[in-house]
């Protein structure tokens, strides 16, 4: 199973990756925080490589252009996928980002936040504004199963 959590830099979606991983045993997490240069092009290769390789493949990313959420979706075609958008305000993006080790640069938070193309129809929305890390890894867990069972009634 693929679980893709996105949104704006800052909004929380690393943090949510590691305590979701830390509770889902034969879990793998890839994160856009790994590469540098060519972010996408790097991130979905590395996404078909690990493709299957254990039971949850966590995917960590703004992904705020759609066309690369469609590209991920393309990438995993056969495999079930929860979409998670984590998104908080834009002042809780910049203050967190200040407190990491290595902060983006602060221009590059306001881009990605104009830019954000939001999901039409995300599996799961979290306001990180209101929910905590623990809260958020919670709900996606709960959602796990429905989207098992959603898939496997698509392929009866």
């Amino acid at each position: 199973m693929i679980i893709l959590l996105f949104g704006p830099a800052g909004a929380g979606k690393t943090t949510i990756a590691r305590r979701l991983a830390g509770k889902l045993e034969g879990s793998q997490v890839i994160s856009s925080d790994q590469f540098r240069r060519k972010v996408y092009r790097r991130l979905m290769r590395e996404v078909r490589r690990r493709k299957g390789e254990g039971r949850y493949l966590i995917v960590d990313g703004t992904f705020y252009r759609r066309r690369w959420r469609e590209e991920l979706r393309e990438t995993v075609r056969g495999e079930p996928i929860l979409e998670v958008y984590i998104h908080c305000s834009l002042e809780t993006c910049l203050r967190r980002n200040q407190e990491r080790g290595s902060p983006v640069p602060e221009r590059a938070i306001h881009i990605i936040w104009k830019e954000f193309e939001p999901p039409e129809k995300p599996d799961l929305k979290i306001n990180t504004d209101l929910t905590t890390p623990e809260a958020a890894a919670q709900r996606i867990l709960d959602s796990i199963r429905s989207v098992i069972e959603r898939d496997h009634k698509r392929k009866m």
